[in-house]
């Protein structure tokens, strides 16, 4: 497991580990990322704030997980609750409303 580095060293890299129990907390609390981010802090001896920077910018965009993701009108964003995302195209779009059994 990793440990909090002090002042002045560079970081502990993350581990195979530390990633999959990120992924796990992500997974069991995928509406509070804030929830998700304090208990894998106390799992692998991090700050929470070292949890999300990790999530947001390495595992939520390299890991090939798709936990959650959000859609609208014109873009689906992936492990992203808010942001543009990627271009929705509208095929899919159509798709997603016959789902919820609503028309376009």
């Amino acid at each position: 497991m990793a440990k909090k580095s002090r002042k002045g060293q560079k970081p502990n890299p993350w581990t195979i580990q530390d990633e999959e129990v990120l992924i796990n907390n992500i997974r069991k609390n995928v509406t509070n990322l804030s929830k998700a981010f304090k208990q894998t802090s106390k799992e692998i001896q991090r700050t929470p704030a070292a949890c999300a920077g990790h999530w947001y910018a390495n595992t939520s965009i390299k890991s090939g997980h798709v936990l959650f993701l959000t859609c609208s009108g014109k873009h689906i964003a992936i492990n992203r609750k808010n942001g543009k995302g990627k271009p929705l195209a509208m095929p899919l779009y159509k798709k997603v409303l016959a789902l919820f059994g609503l028309s376009y």
